[in-house]
């Protein structure tokens, strides 16, 4: 098994690894991101709003502090609200009345001390929070707020309910305080109940309440428990913790299942806490304090109610906000989780659902790995669609149906691993096959032909297209010669052939030919396939020359001068082919077939005759811009009955004394040959014969021909064709 394939298949363990990942939760990202979907949840699916909503705001707002005064109001005045809400299930107070009424009759004894006319009436005047504490004990049902802290280290008062612990200490899990704030005792003796006001940790946006809280070993319950509490009449808490009977924990302190009061049972977090479970603020009946002082309500609106006293007051700083809104008042907040309470909509997280979530990115992402090895990134990208789907479409079924707060989160979120990891090791063992098979033919095809193999196998199959092609046959001339000298070497041809070979085919494809084949000391290479290049007859001339450059250039490198210097023949020739995969299915080459191929080796025939390096068809010189193109000779190929007009292209460094002139009298000659004017051909060919040695095996072959002529003339309409006998 090779490294690719084994790199393949460890794919799946790797896919696996990754559904742990979460668990890590580096920096906090997954439990970020996992309360922001749980506040999307609520937004769209908000608590729907409860009938008979038995729940009341007093708010001491800004119109009230307007009317009334300045906060903190007299306790008289608070002791007035009181009484006017005596009909209530219950009376709570977001507040804490921690200091004496400045405004009372014992604080102004202590102010005005040294006078002892105003201290004697003072003396007669009933003292504000007395009245308060009378107000609360005459309702009967009054709850007054808690504020924990760790600064002071004040222990709370007498408990006023009892406490039953089933399972695990239940201190094991709660927040822990040093302290707390209090109210006056005067107040706390006179109340039914005390709670904390505190509504957790978020420094944000508050998504859960505490039940109780530890303060210094005791435990305080929340202020909304405390108002159900006293509403419902019920005088003890139940906690169910881990290990509890009918609790599996397996012996471990897993936290708090949940808490009873009464026929109320209410499941809570590990750490006590629970979810709020939101409605909007437009939904709660909320009424200005100063009406509720000067009458406008009436007391039996009150009745049955659990009327809690807070501020929405700007200036007092009590703004909160939860996942369905932002800057609202903290006593909202706690008026809400008492709807909850009555109405039994919790929101739950039991400890299985973290296990599920995992279950479900594991699953996923090993569905992901299956379809990426086996239908590529598209079909993995299927298996990411839907699972996340069916993920998102999950947590939405058990937030509606239960009010489970499944995460979708995480699960996507190691599915999305899942999907870039794989499919980024999937690419880089592509690259690899890929690097292997650019590697395994560099050597026989162009580049480009390689790049194209090893992006798509599509085109590693049968077939081909018609389109224009130039086509460049070279070979060596006198190589029988050559190889008869290392008859008693073969090795050393064969590294002679290698160099020479890698010499000439580095030139082809520094034009970006594609070498078809060797054949012995031949090349036969093309362009414009397989990709398109408009200026591949350009190309070819280019590289014909570079060729003869690079060949010199060996010849100089080998020693091989004078008889031994290597030379070569080419052929050039452009016109319709077919080029594609041909062969058979077990095995086949990337070539080039058609009538022009042929005329292009015959051509690279000829070259030798003409003592010419570069013999190119009449197709390809059309559109060439050099005025170094001589044409050569009309002549019909051996196996082709159509004539064609053959071509060469003179290389820069051939000097030609009065060039223009030359060009224009050998295409003269060109036509006097043809018309049969030997006296006139011959006149020229003797002028430059000397003149232009470069042409003097051209000139002898021509003149050959005229004397030939001239002892058997061709027929009269001889167009001047040459039938050669020779490939």
């Amino acid at each position: 098994m090779n490294l690719t394939a084994l790199g393949k298949k460890s794919l799946l363990p790797f896919a696996v690894f990754l559904a742990f990942f979460p668990l890590l939760n580096p920096l906090g990202i997954f439990t970020d991101l996992r309360t922001t979907s749980f506040d999307t949840f609520q937004t769209l699916f908000p608590r729907p709003v409860l009938e008979d909503d038995p729940v009341v705001i007093i708010d001491i707002d800004d119109e009230s502090l307007n009317r009334i005064g300045q906060w903190p109001w007299p306790r008289d005045t608070l002791a007035s609200l009181t009484d006017q809400t005596q009909l209530a299930a219950v009376t709570g107070f977001d507040i804490v009345f921690a200091e004496p009424d400045r405004t009372g009759s014992k604080q102004l004894q202590e102010i005005y001390a040294e006078d002892n006319d105003l201290v004697k009436q003072l003396e007669n005047i009933v003292d504000h929070d007395e009245l308060f504490a009378e107000a609360i004990n005459n309702h009967g049902t009054v709850v007054l707020g808690l504020a924990p802290n760790n600064k002071k280290n004040t222990q709370p008062s007498k408990s006023k309910f009892g406490l039953v612990v089933q399972g695990d200490d239940p201190k094991l899990f709660i927040q822990a305080y040093n302290g707390l704030q209090r109210n006056l005792p005067l107040l706390e003796s006179a109340s039914s109940g005390l709670g904390s006001m505190s509504i957790g940790n978020d420094d944000s946006i508050v998504r859960k309440l505490p039940s109780f809280e530890n303060i210094d070993g005791n435990l305080v319950p929340s202020l909304s428990l405390e108002l159900v509490r006293v509403a419902i009449g019920a005088s003890t808490y139940q906690i169910k913790s881990s290990n509890a009977s009918s609790e599996k924990a397996f012996g471990e302190n897993t936290g708090i299942n949940n808490i009873k009061l009464g026929s109320l049972v209410m499941p809570t977090n590990p750490d006590g806490s629970f979810w709020i479970y939101p409605t909007e603020s437009k939904n709660l009946t909320v009424i200005p304090a100063w009406q509720v002082l000067d009458g406008s309500i009436d007391p039996y609106f009150f009745e049955g109610k659990v009327a809690i006293v807070g501020t929405s007051a700007s200036g007092l700083f009590d703004l909160r906000s939860n996942a369905l809104e932002k800057n609202i008042p903290g006593v909202s907040i706690i008026a809400q989780f008492v709807q909850q309470i009555f109405s039994n909509t919790f929101l739950k997280r039991p400890d299985w659902l973290l296990g599920l979530e995992f279950l479900a990115g594991l699953i996923f992402s090993v569905v992901i790995s299956l379809s990426i090895q086996r239908q590529g990134p598209i079909g993995g990208l299927v298996a990411f669609g839907l699972g996340n789907g069916s993920i998102i479409y999950g947590s939405y079924y058990f937030f509606i149906n239960y009010q489970y707060l499944v995460d979708p989160i995480s699960p996507m979120l190691i599915c999305l691993f899942a999907y870039l990891i794989i499919t980024f090791f999937n690419f880089l063992f592509t690259e690899i096959e890929r690097s292997k098979v650019r590697n395994a033919f560099s050597q026989y095809l162009s580049p480009v032909m390689v790049e194209k193999l090893a992006q798509s196998s599509e085109s590693l199959v049968l077939g081909g297209e018609r389109k224009e092609m130039t086509v460049l046959f070279s070979d060596i001339r006198g190589f029988t010669a050559i190889s008869e000298k290392y008859k008693d070497n073969p090795e050393g041809l064969t590294d002679l052939i290698n160099q020479l070979l890698s010499t000439l085919s580095n030139e082809i494809l520094k034009t970006e030919g594609t070498i078809d084949k060797y054949m012995g000391d031949c090349i036969m290479a093309f362009w414009n396939a397989p990709i398109d290049q408009k200026n591949h007859r350009e190309r070819a001339i280019e590289a014909a020359f570079n060729m003869q450059i690079a060949l010199r250039e060996l010849n100089e490198e080998l020693g091989r001068f004078d008889q031994d210097e290597m030379a070569i023949g080419i052929g050039i020739n452009t016109g319709e082919c077919i080029v594609g995969n041909m062969g058979s299915e077990q095995r086949f080459d990337y070539t080039v077939l058609g009538d022009s191929v042929n005329l292009a080796s015959r051509l690279e025939g000829q070259s030798n005759n003409y003592g010419f390096p570069m013999i190119l068809g009449q197709s390809s010189v059309v559109g060439i811009s050099s005025n170094r193109v001589i044409e050569l000779d009309l002549i019909s190929v051996k196996g082709k009955q159509e004539p064609e007009r053959i071509y060469t292209v003179l290389a820069e460094d051939i000097e030609i004394e009065d060039e223009k002139v030359f060009f224009d009298e050998h295409a003269k000659f060109v036509k006097m040959y043809r018309k049969q004017d030997w006296a006139s051909a011959r006149e020229h060919i003797e002028k430059y014969v000397k003149i232009v040695p470069s042409f003097n095996l051209y000139f002898k072959l021509i003149s050959n021909r005229i004397e030939e002529y001239i002892e058997n003339p061709p027929p009269s309409n001889w167009e001047g064709v040459f039938v050669a006998k020779t490939k």
